[in-house]
């Protein structure tokens, strides 16, 4: 939930920095809230998808006799291989573009190969940060400053395969040429945007997971020792859908 939330935020913004080479200014003004609100619905259900398969993976590779930059690579590449549609999906939806069967395996090379980088060196980083400071590392300012190096060096260095898969994914009316795309100052630009987005938020993310996990825990030991809370539950939900349905009636028979 945490995850799908700033997602719905970041994403759409990342994306129109990497693929429409604009600044961040003009990325984040162009946001819109209905459409952050819409994009949520697609966050939320594909990271019930993404994140177990993802911890799955991980588990069946743990036991298997390779090295650690073998195993990453390998992970990566099934993961990829196998949520690059999700991943697309998110994507075009992000960007207000058309979806097609042939777009969901679009840019699948420089894809794999991100992400190969990305969870090689993310391994290896947050290892190092963790074992340079064991202590540090179970307070709130550690689990933030790790995640939010191991992110930024994570991107930085997977930066190439990110900035490929940006220039296939271009509409194709709209698309730059490579040396236009490619540019210094636009490459930069692009890489330390994402890398400090995405290191922010997910660094906010490891505080606020164990407190929303906290406050889960507290709701559901209240409801296990009052059971009618269940059924109050269950009739808000009723008289939310219900009030729904009549606002939607109403609002159709003033148009009509």
């Amino acid at each position: 939930v945490v995850a799908a939330t700033l997602s719905a935020v970041t994403e759409p913004i990342v994306n129109n920095v990497l693929v429409n080479r604009v600044p961040l200014g003009t990325a984040i003004a162009e946001l819109d809230g209905e459409k952050v609100k819409n994009f949520f619905k697609t966050t939320m259900s594909t990271n019930f998808i993404k994140f177990p398969f993802f911890e799955a993976t991980s588990v069946i590779m743990t036991g298997v006799d390779l090295s650690p930059a073998l195993r990453g690579s390998v992970t990566g590449a099934v993961f990829c291989t196998t949520t690059l549609p999700i991943t697309n999906f998110r994507f075009r939806k992000s960007m207000g573009m058309p979806i097609t069967a042939s777009s969901l395996y679009q840019a699948y090379l420089p894809t794999v190969l991100r992400d190969i980088l990305y969870g090689i060196v993310r391994n290896k980083v947050m290892t190092a940060m963790i074992e340079r400071n064991p202590e540090f590392a179970r307070t709130n300012a550690g689990r933030f400053v790790n995640m939010f190096a191991t992110v930024v060096a994570a991107c930085v260095l997977s930066a190439p395969g990110n900035e490929l898969r940006g220039y296939c994914l271009q509409p194709p009316n709209r698309a730059l040429p490579f040396g236009e795309f490619f540019k210094p100052d636009k490459f930069v630009r692009s890489t330390s945007i994402g890398a400090l987005i995405m290191a922010i938020s997910l660094g906010v993310g490891t505080l606020a997971t164990p407190q929303v996990e906290k406050l889960w825990n507290a709701i559901r030991a209240y409801l296990q020792s009052n059971p009618l809370s269940y059924l109050l539950i269950v009739l808000f939900v009723i008289n939310n859908v219900l009030a729904a349905r009549r606002c939607s009636e109403e609002k159709k028979k003033l148009t009509a």
